[in-house]
């Protein structure tokens, strides 16, 4: 391996010429730069030989990593911005805590910026961030109707959209298949026997909302009715009021389908508040499988993605993104699976 190395093009070029970068001993290894980083850290993720490779290919080149001079060469701050809509929610303090850990090895630090829906994505308001202390966003309060992503494109922001998606952009994405996991949901309970269902779901203008309806209305087909589909925030309130809602009206739903976890154990309480035995009277399903989920007084059965898996990519795309802006577009889409516990069950 060391005679092959030792009369690389690039390790010839590099021992008789300028210093050597990060990107050179890439080459000479075989390895993206984001690897090249680890490695030399001796990142366990990093097999050992990989890490050797690289090791060895920057003493051929004589590499010396130097993170001083290497943010004010490539003029970066080694800092990224990460937006979320709720810090409140538990789904996006697991995905944060993935994200930094990532990003941690990496040798990246990041800004959290909270980007409730209702006020949309001001651009405006993060343009000092942008001009001077930030190498990238990762965006996971994307809208289909804000214009912020594309605006943030055309300015050359380096960016990855995770957990939710925009049509029709030319970023990279992470997610999982949220269509598969509409569909899941719908199949579940319909394999119980449920036929009169609801679903409590977050805002329309997010992809994660529109993808999971479209699954389960691919399995429900007409019986999931229009008016038994109700859209809010993804949060507790919210779920617990469209409950009340629905187990007032003159015909109860069977089953209740929830956009995400936190919106099903809102729905859990109002039912339980009203007297309904889960899953004896109505069957409720949510979706991501945050800790909470699993916890004695709820036992939600549930749609998981992996959380952890997004992050980490989430993570890796960015740092991807800002070592070699013209890298192909990529879409990472993650599969969902069934968690069954003890909230879904046949109908009376």
């Amino acid at each position: 391996m060391s005679k092959a190395m030792s009369t690389h093009p690039q390790a010839r070029q590099q021992t008789s010429s300028a210093r050597a970068l990060s990107r050179d001993v890439a080459v000479a290894a075989g390895v993206s730069q984001s690897t090249v980083s680890r490695a030399l850290r001796d990142d366990p993720r990093i097999s050992s030989a990989t890490r050797e490779r690289v090791r060895l290919a920057a003493q051929q080149l004589g590499y010396v990593p130097n993170s001083v001079a290497r943010n004010l060469r490539e003029r970066r701050s080694r800092v990224v911005g990460v937006m979320v809509e709720d810090i409140d929610n538990a789904f996006y303090q697991e995905l944060l805590a993935d994200m930094h850990q990532e990003l941690l090895l990496a040798g990246y630090a990041f800004t959290l910026i909270v980007d409730p829906l209702h006020l949309r994505s001001d651009v405006a308001r993060l343009t000092h961030l942008l001009d001077a202390s930030l190498d990238g966003l990762i965006v996971t309060t994307a809208t289909l109707g804000s214009d912020a992503p594309a605006t943030l494109q055309r300015r050359g922001v380096p960016m990855v959209l995770s957990v939710r998606s925009v049509p029709n952009l030319q970023v990279d994405i992470v997610e999982s298949d949220n269509v598969a996991a509409g569909q899941l949901a719908a199949r579940h309970l319909v394999s119980l026997g449920h036929q009169d269902v609801a679903a409590v779901m977050g805002p329309e203008v997010t992809s994660t909302t529109q993808d999971r309806i479209v699954g389960a209305k691919q399995v429900f087909g007409h019986s999931l009715l229009p008016h038994r589909v109700l859209h809010g925030p993804y949060s507790h309130e919210s779920g617990h009021a469209h409950c009340r809602r629905l187990l007032q009206s003159e015909q109860p739903p069977t089953a209740i389908m929830a956009a995400n976890d936190v919106l099903a154990i809102g729905v859990m309480d109002a039912a339980r508040q009203m007297g309904y035995s889960i899953p004896e009277d109505v069957s409720v399903i949510g979706f991501d499988d945050i800790q909470m989920a699993s916890w004695h007084s709820f036992r939600l059965t549930t749609v998981r993605q992996d959380t952890k898996s997004i992050a980490v990519q989430s993570a890796r795309r960015l740092i991807e993104r800002i070592e070699d802006p013209n890298s192909p577009i990529t879409h990472d889409k993650f599969p969902v699976s069934l968690t069954m516990r003890s909230t879904t069950a046949p109908p009376k």
